[in-house]
């Protein structure tokens, strides 16, 4: 499975939330399904995406057909043609990641240099494009996996925001215990 979109540490993720098997049951009936997954950093919501396309390739479904793009890395290779050229099924992963770290609890923090703060802005740019052109597609499959509808706004735009929630099933995840720090 060296060609698998799902990452080693999500190839035995499980989960029975129901609309996440429902997406799961559109996609493999042939038709379109879009899901938007949101919660908290820790909720679950990378495991449960990652668990959705483990199921569709377990039911035969061709991995070649399935993209999943980091967020953080999507604003950096986003290229003009392709979200026309999306494979049927894409997942976004920690759509609002930037707006969720600028947003964190911490105090202020130093700011960048223009020139980093100008790379920002065209990757952020780039990410809003590429989410907006992907979810406007007909037929395109997709999880977009993000904190709260208010990053989402942030991220993406309200325009896009509002077609996402107007066309996906929306899922809340709670949160959970987030795993013991090791100490050395």
């Amino acid at each position: 499975m060296s060609d698998s979109p799902i990452p080693l540490a999500y190839r035995d993720a499980v989960t029975d939330h129901p609309a996440v098997e429902q997406w799961c049951s559109t996609v493999l009936a042939g038709h379109t399904g879009r899901l938007l997954l949101l919660g908290p950093h820790w909720s679950g919501k990378s495991h449960a995406a990652y668990a959705a396309l483990g199921r569709l390739i377990a039911a035969g479904y061709a991995s070649e057909n399935i993209t999943v793009h980091q967020a953080h890395d999507l604003g950096r290779t986003y290229e003009l043609d392709m979200a026309e050229n999306a494979t049927p099924v894409t997942v976004v992963d920690d759509l609002t990641l930037t707006v969720d770290l600028a947003r964190e609890p911490g105090g202020p923090r130093p700011a960048d240099t223009v020139e980093v703060q100008a790379m920002m802005a065209l990757e952020a740019g780039a990410l809003a494009e590429a989410v907006d052109q992907l979810t406007a597609l007909p037929r395109r499959s997709w999880i977009l996996t993000a904190t709260c509808v208010e990053h989402l706004v942030e991220t993406v735009g309200q325009e896009t925001a509002d077609r996402i929630l107007a066309v996906a099933e929306q899922a809340d995840l709670p949160p959970r215990p987030r795993p013991p720090v090791a100490t050395w």
